[in-house]
């Protein structure tokens, strides 16, 4: 039977996450994500993550790892709801493994697990929610992000706010995934050995996920024009100046821009119709300095007309600067 208190605990609960749906123990996300420490398997409890777009995570905090993902709705909360409590929640998608090895990052020796990991909680992004995990392996500071452009697309970001003394290396089964994509002066070995020289404050992995055969369709369709840059840009994109695989938005709208239309260097004006073909044509126009850069993914079976008007609209403020 289930108790009155326990009723009055999941109203409450169901009232912070904006309403009861489907199921009526679904948990939904909508255009905030939502963090969630729970038990999604056998294994010890973890920290799912539900992102705006119906993509979700798992993180062990134990071994500050990203242990599996999926594409679809969040979590269905019914086991916990109706039991003692420690019920194990069921993930709604197809889980999908990622090749991650137990302890993924080592500190000086690829081989030579940590002394010691500890875990120090995470920082929610103001606009979306989107959370960054932040750890220590050895005495090293990390935090990390998980972000999906498009389905069957995962990125693992990685952070080190202080400077090191040594390699890090990040530990997968390439054969995992269809394909690994690393940001500029990564280098993976024959052995699925990512090594992040000392000198690098910041590193992205790119995963292109194999198919399943039982693919999940994406329902919920994201229209904040802040959430979609957050979702789709953010990663490479910044808002700030700061640079990483992509020009940074915070001088899109200066004028001219210097790019490579096929095969030579010309001047566009940086207007909407230039930004449109960025997003839907990446490799259309490539800004001076970024040739080398990691291929943007394309987006245009991604979003849709709404979304793409949503996300323009989102970068035209930026000039504003409502």
């Amino acid at each position: 039977m289930i108790t009155r208190v326990k009723i009055i605990a999941w109203l409450v609960f169901a009232a912070n996450i904006g309403g009861v749906y489907g199921d009526k123990y679904d948990i939904v996300v909508k255009n905030r994500a939502i963090v969630q420490r729970c038990i999604t398997d056998k294994s010890a409890r973890n920290i799912a993550v539900g992102m705006p777009g119906q993509f979700n995570f798992s993180f062990d905090p134990v071994k500050c790892r990203l242990a599996y993902v999926w594409y679809g709705d969040f979590l269905n909360f019914r086991k916990e709801a109706t039991s003692r409590g420690g019920g194990m929640l069921d993930i709604l998608g197809t889980k999908r493994l990622l090749g991650t090895a137990d302890i993924p990052l080592r500190i000086g020796d690829a081989q030579k697990e940590p002394d010691s990991i500890v875990f120090k909680g995470y920082r929610k992004e103001t606009a979306t929610g989107i959370p960054t995990f932040l750890f220590q392996v050895d005495d090293v500071h990390v935090e990390q992000r998980v972000l999906s452009f498009a389905d069957d697309q995962v990125t693992i970001e990685l952070s080190f706010p202080q400077k090191g003394r040594s390699s890090r290396y990040y530990l997968m089964d390439p054969s995992a995934v269809a394909s690994v994509e690393l940001s500029d002066r990564l280098r993976m070995n024959d052995k699925g050995v990512i090594e992040i020289p000392a000198s690098e404050t910041w590193a992205q992995i790119r995963l292109k996920l194999k198919p399943v055969k039982d693919k999940f369709v994406r329902k919920g369709r994201v229209t904040d024009g802040k959430v979609l840059y957050a979702t789709y840009c953010m990663a490479c994109h910044t808002l700030d100046g700061s640079k990483r695989i992509g020009p940074s938005f915070a001088d899109l709208w200066t004028g001219k821009r210097s790019v490579i239309r096929e095969g030579r260097t010309v001047e566009l004006d940086a207007n909407e119709a230039y930004v449109r073909e960025s997003i839907l044509q990446p490799q259309a126009a490539i800004v001076v300095g970024y040739e080398k850069a990691g291929q943007m993914v394309d987006l245009r079976g991604t979003l849709n007309e709404e979304q793409l008007e949503a996300l323009l609209q989102f970068l035209t403020e930026l000039k504003t600067g409502k």
